[in-house]
């Protein structure tokens, strides 16, 4: 079976901010999810509570994101 490691800036329950043009939104969550294409090309998975539920944002860049609070 394969394995696979990747290196990246965020993990997963990291507490960011995101401002993303590719998607067209900005707020605050969590990392939920990290994808990664064939090509390499990472981005993220981001869970935003919103009142008494929470929704899934796909496709946040790294470059788009900053650290409020580390899961750690």
């Amino acid at each position: 079976m394969p394995s696979l490691t990747i290196h990246t800036k965020f993990t997963f329950g990291d507490r960011v901010r995101f401002d993303s043009q590719m998607q067209h939104c900005t707020g605050e969550g969590t990392v939920f999810g990290v994808t990664i294409d064939r090509y390499g090309h990472l981005d993220y998975i981001i869970e935003i509570a919103r009142s008494g539920s929470t929704d899934l944002q796909p496709g946040i860049l790294e470059s788009e994101m900053v650290l409020l609070e580390s899961a750690a």
